[in-house]
């Protein structure tokens, strides 16, 4: 198993989780304040978070994977003054795997 060619699918795996349940949590405490959330905000962190998952299922992820780092750290950007440092880690993640060279999934053959 080549880690250096699975570690950035796990990378932008956890950054697509990571935002989801942010997502969650920033509906479940904008509805607890009495609020709506805004669809504007709820559409960009979907959007990061659908491309971050379409990047880990493809072959070359990385048009993708750009879309999601650049929609959520648009997003973390956006929700500074309240909630949105808790994006920063998705943000760093899947910023990290981007800079990383292109991954293909594993087939088996050796590489020596």
């Amino acid at each position: 198993m080549d880690n250096e060619r699975v570690h950035p699918r796990y990378l932008v795996l956890g950054a697509a989780v990571w935002a989801a349940g942010y997502t969650g949590t920033y509906i479940v405490i904008v509805r607890g304040q009495g609020h709506s959330p805004a669809w504007w905000y709820v559409a960009l962190l979907a959007t990061g978070t659908g491309a971050l998952a379409l990047a880990a299922a493809r072959r070359r992820p990385r048009p993708p994977l750009i879309l999601g780092a650049v929609c959520l750290a648009l997003a973390a950007l956006a929700g500074l003054l309240s909630i949105g440092l808790l994006l920063v880690p998705g943000v760093v993640a899947a910023t990290v795997a981007a800079t990383r060279p292109s991954w293909r999934p594993h087939t088996g053959d050796s590489a020596s």
